[in-house]
């Protein structure tokens, strides 16, 4: 999210692809004090300072506004409900949260039975690892995913077998935070795949790792920085959108069960609140003919964005996707 974009007209702001939208937080002693809050302080004050914070930013940071407005009369307009005077407070507040999630997360402090099952397709997905059997899930910006993996790379298993996650994440816009989240773990940051430098060589070697049994991780809900027009549109909340074709066409040259997981907190603001994990098995394969390749790409984000979009409506704070989601490409 960017905050100190003051001249820009709301088209303008509207108009601006994720990538381009610089990092919040200004300075490396801001992420710090989070870090240190986290780690010294009770996570009632902790949400309470953060509040404040927020609220403080909220007054002056009104691209963030304009665009979280554009998602919430979206998610709210589905579900016959309007935005209220504090929607977009409420928006960024959740978002700091989460943002305090990662760094519990990522330094083990978070803990299997703060999770929820949901009576899905967990059991299976665990049953593979337990028998060698690797998998690809396509997760979201809805809720917190980092918080999943940290889980793994510390060794909390729900399997005997113990297996590696291994994130494709673009982190070309949030460098100071991914820098603390670095010193925090260095070797969970190591895992991760930088989505600005995939090639053939990192398909194979993805491939391998599915192979030996264990997990890739991509978000499905968030184009590419260096590949946008490469786009599949559907329609999503109610309005047509555009969504990664390279995410979704990633589970094909993978060949590996797909999945769509999300986790996602019980309350939305509440940062000691269980948290409800979703595990959805794809129906849809991708092992066709190429000629039959574009449908079942359709038929697949179908089945991701149906599933997104009913969680959108329970969780409507919890999807952080700050950009003008539903701006058309220009031809």
């Amino acid at each position: 999210m960017d905050a100190n974009t003051p001249n820009l007209n709301t088209n303008d702001v509207l108009k601006a692809h994720w990538a381009d939208i610089k990092e919040v937080g200004g300075r490396m002693w801001h992420f710090r004090f989070m870090l240190w809050m986290v780690c010294h302080l009770p996570l009632f004050m902790v949400e309470i300072i953060t509040a404040v914070v927020c609220f403080f930013f909220w007054l002056g940071a009104k691209p963030v506004r304009v665009r979280s407005k554009v998602y919430l009369e979206h998610v709210f307009k589905a579900n016959g409900k309007r935005v209220d005077l504090l929607g977009t407070y409420k928006h960024i507040y959740s978002f700091a949260l989460s943002m305090m999630e990662k760094l519990l997360g990522w330094k083990g402090a978070i803990k299997l039975n703060q999770i929820e099952t949901q009576n899905d397709d967990l059991h299976s997905l665990m049953d593979g690892f337990e028998n060698g059997q690797g998998a690809f899930a396509i997760c979201s910006h809805l809720g917190n995913m980092e918080m999943l993996r940290s889980l793994t790379g510390y060794g909390e298993y729900m399997t005997k077998r113990k297996f590696e996650v291994f994130p494709v994440l673009d982190f070309s816009v949030t460098s100071k935070f991914n820098s603390l989240l670095r010193e925090l773990n260095p070797e969970l940051m190591d895992h991760v795949v930088d989505a600005n430098r995939i090639d053939v060589n990192t398909a194979v070697w993805m491939k391998e790792q599915i192979h030996n049994g264990n997990f890739v991780v991509i978000a499905g809900d968030r184009t590419s920085a260096n590949s946008r027009n490469r786009v599949i549109e559907t329609t999503f909340l109610g309005d047509t959108a555009n969504f990664p074709e390279g995410a979704f066409s990633l589970a094909g040259i993978l060949d590996a069960p797909v999945y769509f997981i999300f986790a996602i907190r019980k309350h939305d603001f509440n940062i000691r609140s269980a948290y409800e994990m979703h595990v959805v098995r794809a129906k849809t394969s991708l092992d066709c003919s190429r000629k039959e390749r574009p449908e079942r790409l359709k038929k697949l984000l179908q089945e991701y964005t149906e599933l997104l979009e009913r969680l959108c409506k329970e969780h409507p704070y919890q999807w952080y996707n700050f950009y003008n989601f539903w701006e058309r490409l220009e031809k």
